[in-house]
């Protein structure tokens, strides 16, 4: 009977248990990084939360990722255009008006999602507000109100009337010693709620009547050059 020398028992197994670990290392070299792979990370999301009507802007996301794989960005928009939809950083142009400058506040939702290379896949959403500058002016002066003085030439003189001005359409109504006008006035930048000129357009007339304007938030005052007139209005609600 042949009697194995422990040592080189020992040895030969051991070489097999080696060859064996590297095979099996290597075979499974792929698995064994998707089961290592961590997902990326999000350390910076760069997006306005106000934009006007029209306006382009950069919409950024910084991202890190453990492995240093490279990284793959799908940026979505529920409005407006993207110039391309791949890259850490983009242009985006919020939707233009639908009509001239009359349209409230829009809600853009953005939406940017990054995979690595083992298939891990990290996401980030924000909400932009889109506004009209002019409409959130005539959201502010929009309502009822009663002529309390007008002034002609520097004279003041008695005046009854009323008026309304909304933001559906930039609509006015006015009533003058039981006189009905009704049309549409626009706001001419530069503008604020405080101050700023207005174009009336009475009875569908294309031709418009110049004024501008004081603002309170209690008493609209309103002035033409060409006539020299002034009239103070008591705003009702």
């Amino acid at each position: 009977m042949k009697i194995l020398n422990p040592i080189r028992f020992v040895t030969r197994l051991a070489a097999i248990l080696l060859l064996t670990c590297q095979l099996l290392i290597f075979s499974s070299c792929d698995e064994y990084e998707s089961w290592t792979n961590d997902p990326p990370e999000i350390n910076t999301f760069t997006v306005p939360k106000e934009v006007r009507y029209g306006e382009s802007v950069e919409l950024k996301v910084g991202v890190s990722d453990p492995e240093n794989d490279e990284l793959t960005y799908t940026w979505e928009v529920s409005a407006g255009a993207l110039a391309a939809e791949q890259g850490a950083e983009i242009q985006w142009t919020a939707p233009a008006l639908p009509d001239s400058e009359i349209a409230p506040d829009q809600t853009v939702t953005v939406h940017v999602s990054i995979r690595d290379e083992g298939e891990e896949t990290v996401s980030k959403s924000a909400a932009i507000t889109v506004y009209s500058k002019s409409y959130r002016v005539a959201e502010a002066l929009s309502g009822s109100y009663e002529l309390v003085r007008t002034q002609l030439a520097g004279e003041t003189t008695e005046a009854f009337g009323s008026m309304r001005l909304t933001t559906a359409t930039f609509t006015r109504e006015y009533q003058s010693n039981n006189t009905f006008f009704f049309g549409s006035y626009k706001l001419i930048e530069p503008f604020d709620e405080r101050k700023g000129t207005i174009y009336w357009f009475s009875d569908g007339s294309t031709e418009p009547i110049v004024s501008t304007y004081t603002w309170d938030g209690e008493l609209l005052v309103l002035f033409w050059t060409a006539t020299s007139t002034g009239h103070v209005y008591q705003k009702l609600n």
